[in-house]
């Protein structure tokens, strides 16, 4: 019988590694439908703001533990900055959050955006930038909180996934190359409660 004890420990660990490695899965790849950035002329008297829009779906529910999801999610973004001068690096942006609407659950989600530097040559906000978008998403069920949080990050460049062109003014715009669409992110987990 003492032979038996060690054995069957062992393989009740076995089989809870087994059934939680559901779990430790790579999150599924982001999708990005949309991404656009204008700039504009600097002529006295025109508009001085840049922006950069871009949507963002999260395709499939998040595994959060036994049994338990959240839901699939997608996000419109909107970076704004004065022109001449100014950067978006270093700021976080809210950006307006979708659940699906086929809701399998009560989660909650909410997508960020940031505009980072990219590290090349000739970086540049609108044409040659990566981009990171960070989700987070809650849950309760039966009085136990799930989140996790999710952090991903792309290269856009004009010449490679983007394409457009400036106009006599000075005024520039680009937007995904067709082909290139969905561009996919993949995202990592950074800080999760729950099964993680």
């Amino acid at each position: 019988m003492r032979h038996y004890r060690p054995i069957l420990a062992l393989a009740s660990c076995f089989t809870l590694v087994a059934s939680s490695g559901a779990y430790l899965e790579t999150p599924e790849p982001w999708q990005v439908t949309r991404l656009n950035t204008f700039s504009p002329s600097g002529r006295p008297g025109s508009d001085v703001n840049a922006h950069l829009w871009a949507n963002i779906t999260n395709p499939s529910p998040i595994p959060a533990g036994p049994g338990v999801t959240f839901d699939a999610s997608s996000a419109n973004c909107t970076v704004n900055w004065v022109y001449a001068g100014d950067y978006p690096y270093g700021h976080v942006f809210i950006c307006n959050t979708t659940d699906t609407e086929e809701s399998s659950s009560s989660s909650t989600s909410k997508w960020t955006i940031e505009v980072l530097e990219a590290n090349v040559t000739s970086p540049s906000a609108t044409t040659n930038m990566d981009v990171r978008f960070t989700l987070t998403t809650n849950l309760t069920v039966d009085g136990d909180e799930y989140y996790k949080v999710l952090v991903g990050t792309q290269h856009f460049q004009v010449g490679e996934n983007m394409r457009g062109s400036c106009g006599g003014s000075g005024v520039c715009s680009w937007t995904l190359r067709d082909e290139s669409v969905p561009v996919l992110v993949q995202p990592t987990v950074v800080a999760c409660q729950g099964t993680c």
